[in-house]
């Protein structure tokens, strides 16, 4: 166990080496890990890895090679051995079975609104608005921000909406503290739902607005959780395009994060030449119509926004003017005159941020966020410790209250507006494949929350299933040894009048289906010679398996899960069809038995039990 352990270690300690851009920095982690981990275990005599995966890293690091891929070695060896004995005794152990009762949840989540409890109205945009609101089953608070589809189809913003839910699941992966995630998307037939992180400290421009402008210290602060929110995103292909204080939201802590991602671009295959974003904010390349850009136009972004924290404007609204075509006109042509109080480190920082021509910007001569890291402006920055969000926050929000407008400010919509806008169904068909469900988010949202307490009661029902199956006379002891196929609960339609649905014990052989009832010692039986057909039913939007009995008969079953519903299903049609055919050519075949049994690794007999996964 302590082997695996180390694999699982050093594995990790792998990936984060991998992601490190800067090569001084790698040459500093390869060599941590290998004096820390890989030589302590060598002197030991306890590594636990080749001599040539061994050989490989000490060749390299001799010679100061300290690519991305310099311990693959390592990372081969470690996949090889979970390959092994090791993930057969995972998948062969109750801790396989109860991921796979998890994953079975999450791959059946369909959520509508009935899946939350929605709160006051805390934001509007151009096609809807965003509520606070708490998910019922688990209790935890998101945003949720509601798109109307009448509003889409007026301005005609089909595109925008689809390409904003991908934007938000490109980027809601990798665990970025500083980017307003998405968990879940779903549809109703009027509305468009994001499920979002729920960041109650107001915005930078309503901060700004009551704090007032920000010391050199205290933007440093922002700048720093921004460039990495920026650096995900860019690792990713995606330019976000929208870079402004008001898009900078606080959470209860004070730590930010970067929101609303509906103009965010993806960059990887095409790089894009529209002009969008806002006035003051928007890089040259952005304004020059029919240019293509990349992420290049988040920097200048950046710089444009440090420089309204610390001066309370755009660097191009001298005198507050609101007049975009001269706040477009000063952006391409206006070089920036940085006051005098300005530091000489923020001074070259704004510079090269604020440069007009793309190759002289910070930022973009091939390292991207790196450049901004290892520059003066931020130098004794640890950005380990900010990754962490250790720093304290320059400013917390108040407690107890909502950082946002008052809902009677933010409005509403006029309906009047959309009255005449018909959602046909070729509009809802655009929408098909809009609902998702971000693995990683959801699991994270439930380990946080109800995991252990679930994990406990379906112990204490799965113990009370044991302990009723003793009772009702070993189940899988009398199934043990005959040509049993299956067996495991179901619900069979009962009663004079086909009305109640009974919970019985089933099990399946090559020439019958016999059940029993809880307390009954009598068996049930029909023979495969009794049925006419296996056929597939619903009753109440639930499906069944319909049995056709001879004299005109039926018999109705009903499984407690999708899962069982078409182990089951498969497995009484094909016993049935073997069945038929032996009857047919039963005089060749009246002494020979069907050998029949399918095994399962888990339990560990030779026939299913439909109540495992």
């Amino acid at each position: 166990m302590k082997s695996l352990s180390t694999r699982f270690l050093i594995r990790k300690l792998i990936k984060e080496y991998e992601k490190l851009e800067n090569e001084e920095d790698r040459l500093c982690r390869s060599r941590q890990i290998y004096d820390t981990y890989i030589m302590k275990e060598l002197l030991s005599c306890s590594h636990p890895f080749s001599k040539q995966a061994v050989e490989h890293v000490q060749s390299h690091l001799s010679k100061k090679q300290v690519t991305s891929t310099l311990f693959q070695p390592y990372i081969e060896e470690i996949c090889e051995s979970l390959r092994g004995s090791i993930f057969q005794k995972f998948m062969e152990s109750d801790k396989f079975t109860r991921f796979c009762q998890w994953k079975n949840v999450e791959l059946n989540i369909h959520l509508t609104m009935n899946d939350f409890s929605v709160h006051r109205i805390i934001g509007r945009g151009g096609f809807g608005e965003v509520y606070g609101c708490r998910k019922a089953d688990t209790g935890k608070m998101y945003a949720m921000k509601c798109l109307d589809k009448k509003r889409i189809k007026m301005k005609q913003g089909e595109t925008l909406a689809l390409n904003e839910r991908i934007m938000l699941s490109l980027v809601s992966t990798g665990d970025c503290p500083f980017i307003v995630c998405m968990t879940y998307a779903f549809h109703t037939p009027d509305k468009l739902c994001f499920i979002l992180d729920l960041m109650n400290g107001g915005d930078l421009h309503y901060h700004l607005s009551q704090h007032g402008v920000f010391s050199e210290k205290e933007m440093r602060f922002y700048a720093t959780e921004v460039i990495l929110g920026l650096e995900h995103m860019h690792n990713r292909f995606v330019v976000y395009r929208d870079l402004k204080p008001a898009n900078i939201l606080l959470d209860e802590h004070g730590h930010v994060r970067i929101s609303d991602l509906g103009l965010a671009c993806d960059f990887s295959k095409k790089k894009p030449h529209a002009s969008v974003g806002t006035h003051g904010y928007m890089a040259p390349e952005v304004l020059q119509k029919g240019t293509a850009y990349d992420s290049s136009a988040d920097w200048f972004s950046l710089g444009c926004m440090l420089f309204k924290l610390l001066r309370g404007h755009s660097p191009f609204r001298q005198h507050k003017t609101k007049d975009k075509h001269e706040i477009d006109r000063m952006t391409l042509t206006m070089n920036v005159e940085l006051p005098d109080i300005f530091s000489p480190e923020l001074k070259s920082l704004l510079e090269g941020l604020l440069q007009r021509d793309v190759s002289k910007r910070l930022g973009c001569h091939g390292r991207g966020a790196q450049e901004l890291k290892t520059h003066n402006f931020f130098r004794g920055i640890d950005w380990q410790q900010v990754y962490l969000q250790k720093y304290p926050p320059p400013l917390i929000p108040p407690r107890g209250e909502v950082n946002a407008a008052d809902a009677f400010d933010i409005g509403s919509f006029d309906e009047e507006d959309t009255k005449g806008i018909k959602l046909l169904d070729c509009d809802q068909e655009l929408y098909k494949n809009f609902p998702l469900v971000i693995s990683e988010r959801w699991q994270q949202e439930v380990a946080e929350t109800v995991y252990e307490a679930v994990n406990a009661d379906t112990d204490k029902i799965e113990a009370r299933k044991r302990a009723k199956n003793k009772q009702l006379g070993h189940e899988e002891d009398y199934a043990l040894g005959r040509d049993c196929i299956m067996h495991g609960y179901m619900l069979k339609l009962g009663n004079p009048f086909l009305t109640q649905w009974q919970r019985r014990y089933f099990y399946l052989f090559p020439n019958r289906l016999e059940w029993r009832g809880e307390g009954e010692s009598r068996q049930n039986l029909l023979t495969m010679e009794q049925i006419v057909s296996v056929e597939e039913t619903q009753i109440k939007d639930k499906k069944c398996i319909l049995l056709r009995i001879k004299g005109g008969k039926q018999f109705v079953l009903q499984c407690e899960s999708d899962p069982e519903f078409l182990q089951w299903k498969k497995e009484l049609t094909e016993t049935f069809t073997e069945a038929q055919r032996l009857l047919r050519r039963a005089p060749k075949f009246l002494n020979k038995s069907r050998s029949a049994v399918v095994e399962l690794s888990k339990p560990p007999l030779c026939h299913r039990n439909s109540n495992g996964l």
